[in-house]
């Protein structure tokens, strides 16, 4: 980040977090431009929501916390929130003062006080009954703050487990084992899945709150209801209906345009409303098309899945697609502009590719 400005550091924009303030050799910048470039040694103070401040603690970005020091190296550490109490013996001591690190193996990473920011060093800050503070603590945390009335505890905000080498080496050859058995038709790919979770949850690679939580029950829930929504289109007969009419847009372009017209569809519907939903609602659809002129229904299948599968025109399209979205500091123009002329081409190449196989 050294001579960068703000706005070229990706520093401006920050979702749950706002640059108020920088500190350069005893001077304070408070209102910091865009343009403005940073130095080695510029303190940056932030203010922000606590979950996200935590993601400054492992920092790969040319960031470091100065109060922390060597916590970071440790094999087990978290980032907990706590309140000065009224009788405490911290009140009116600096922070560093009350030395956090030898009383509490803890670092202080941030001080809440009654709503407004807490400006200087943090080292410097006193203490007042009441204030929030935001503390990155270590292995020894727990035990040394078991029955200590200077603070209560409000929550733990995140916490960082580094893994053994054993540990990695196991979830990856355990992960490979499961796709060769499953592949080989040896153990189902839900058993061995399910091994690896108990062996997961055994070593204590992660716990059975973080499992639950990273289900994403919305998605299963579109999927379920996409299948369900694509069989009642069968059996109502709306498929063929919609068959039918699609036949009879796209059948004057020939077979070709059929396959056409199917992926362009498939394409639109599952950069809005995911690939699994569309190709639950176009399957059906496809799959009569192929019925009612007597052909092979298997290009027709293929271009479901090909068109499903290729979504680059919006950031909702597919899960990579908003992994990226925000650390990429995209927008849903620069998807369009990319994904659109990317979709032409592979729909191009694959209809002629299926169309050449099938047809010819």
């Amino acid at each position: 980040m050294i001579g960068k400005s703000i706005e070229e550091a990706d520093l401006r924009n920050l979702k749950g977090l706002y640059l108020f303030q920088i500190n350069r050799g005893g001077v304070r910048v408070a209102a910091v431009s865009h343009e403005f470039r940073l130095e080695e040694g510029d303190r940056l103070l932030f203010a922000g929501d606590t979950e996200t401040i935590a993601d400054l603690v492992l920092p790969n970005s040319g960031l470091t916390l100065p109060t922390v020091g060597m916590l970071t190296h440790k094999k087990h550490i978290e980032v907990v929130e706590i309140v000065i109490s009224h009788n405490s013996t911290l009140i009116s001591k600096t922070v560093k003062e009350a030395n956090f690190r030898g009383q509490f193996d803890a670092a202080v990473i941030g001080i809440h006080r009654n709503g407004g920011r807490v400006s200087g060093k943090i080292g410097e800050v006193k203490l007042r009954a009441g204030d929030v503070l935001l503390l990155l603590g270590g292995d020894d945390f727990v035990e040394r703050t078991h029955r200590i009335q200077d603070f209560y505890f409000i929550s733990k905000v995140k916490e960082f487990r580094k893994q053994e080498g054993y540990k990695i080496g196991l979830l990856l050859g355990g992960t490979v084992v499961a796709v060769i058995l499953s592949a080989l038709s040896i153990v189902p790919l839900f058993m061995t899945l399910i091994v690896m979770i108990i062996v997961i949850l055994g070593l204590k690679i992660s716990n059975p709150k973080d499992i639950a939580r990273m289900v994403d029950f919305n998605l299963a829930l579109i999927i379920s209801l996409s299948l369900a929504f694509g069989t009642a289109m069968i059996k109502s007969g709306l498929a063929e209906i919609i068959a039918d009419l699609l036949i009879s847009v796209f059948l004057p372009l020939g077979k070709v345009g059929v396959l056409f017209g199917i992926y362009l569809i498939t394409s639109v519907l599952a950069a809005y409303i995911t690939n699994k939903a569309a190709v639950a609602i176009v399957f059906p659809i496809s799959l009569t098309m192929a019925l009612s002129l007597h052909l092979d229904p298997e290009p027709f299948v293929l271009i479901v899945a090909f068109a499903a599968a290729a979504n680059f025109m919006t950031p909702i399209g597919y899960q990579t697609n908003i992994m990226v979205y925000g650390p990429g500091g995209y927008s849903f123009k620069d998807f369009f502009k990319i994904g659109f002329p990317l979709t032409i081409i592979y729909m191009i190449v694959t209809v002629l590719i299926l169309s050449y196989i099938y047809f010819y």
